[in-house]
């Protein structure tokens, strides 16, 4: 059913959507009592003249700061604060990118931004002062073909190459903003390592490859941080040509999404208690869901049509299934989203 234009009655989150395709962040209410969505405003991105696709986005624990990359003509970072109470945006900052970016995080407790380029080959590290505002880069690194660059429990960052194959770790040094290649994970020809998350205890990784549209489990040596994978399902029927795009863990760790792009899925699996993917099933997203998020009490997901310009709410149940709810049009091209406290 239509989103309505009007605020939902005592909204508790605010859902940060960014949609490069007007060059803009759309912020919505959101109240997750009732499931009710609606957009509050779009906010452009101050100086920006062209378009673009697939700009990601970052966030602090709280969403009151808010980091997206720019993959336009010139790239750039922009720092936000979220003013919850206004509902507005306030520009912090601006920054330099040596690249088109394609993901973005926070690390180091949130004083360094990582960015990585899939199509640049790069990845660099950004400062982030008390404030919240991302300065210059202090590190850009050659990595091939980089699509995710995160940083894990045990203090590792990981990058995984899309069309390398395999799954880079580096030890991370804060002080002089250095990361130093350590080991690699190689996966299987062809597959394209894209997204990676862990759990919280550091023990276990999953990943997620666009090219074969296959989850991987992965035992994390807790002494190493070597990568070991342990299990792999796939989204698709064999022969079936599968574009993965993004990963997501709950918030409680019972429960993995992923997202499937030529066939406009969501695929859910439970998590037993060795961490075992089991199939939970796949509901229809919106055309081309290349993002898709929790909201921060984990119940909902909204995911986001790259092609259809739309979010769709899912309520989430307790066996990882999930039933559509609120569908709103967004803008041009959705590519992140982001769940902060009102």
């Amino acid at each position: 059913m239509p989103g309505t234009g009007a605020a939902p009655a005592e909204a508790d989150q605010i859902l940060a959507i960014c949609l490069p395709g007007e060059a803009a962040v759309a912020l919505c209410d959101f109240n997750s009592a009732t499931g009710t969505l609606a957009m509050t405003q779009k906010q452009r991105l101050p100086g920006v003249e062209d378009d673009c696709r697939g700009v990601p986005m970052a966030a602090n624990a709280d969403g009151t700061r808010l980091y997206v990359a720019w993959r336009g003509a010139d790239t750039r970072l922009f720092s936000f604060a979220l003013d919850g109470r206004a509902r507005r945006l306030d520009l912090l900052g601006e920054a330099s990118l040596p690249a088109s970016m394609c993901y973005a995080t926070l690390a180091a407790r949130g004083r360094r931004l990582l960015t990585s380029s899939f199509t640049g080959s790069t990845i660099a590290m950004s400062p982030v002062d008390s404030d919240g505002r991302v300065g210059e880069p202090l590190m850009v690194r050659e990595a091939m073909h980089v699509h995710c660059l995160i940083e894990a429990p045990n203090g590792l960052v990981y990058a995984t190459s899309l069309r390398g194959d395999f799954i880079q770790s580096y030890a991370f040094d804060e002080s002089c903003a250095d990361l130093t290649p350590v080991a690699r994970c190689d996966m299987p020809s062809g597959s394209g390592p894209r997204h990676l998350v862990f759990t919280a205890d550091g023990r276990t990784a999953f990943l997620l490859s666009e090219y074969a549209g296959s989850l991987t489990r992965l035992d994390v040596d807790p002494r190493t941080g070597a990568l070991a994978p342990v299990q792999t399902v796939d989204l698709l029927p064999e022969g079936e040509k599968a574009w993965a795009a993004e990963l997501r863990l709950s918030p409680d760790e019972r429960l993995l999404y992923a997202s499937e792009r030529n066939t406009s899925r969501l695929f859910g699996f439970r998590l037993d208690a060795e961490r075992r993917m089991l199939p939970a099933g796949a509901e229809a997203a919106p055309r081309c869901p290349r993002a898709f998020g929790f909201d921060r009490t984990g119940a909902y997901l909204v995911a986001l049509g790259e092609e259809s310009g739309e979010a769709r709410l899912y309520r989430v149940a307790p066996d990882g299934r999930i039933a559509p709810g609120v569908e709103l049009p967004v803008g041009t091209a959705p590519s992140w989203v982001v769940a902060a406290a009102v």
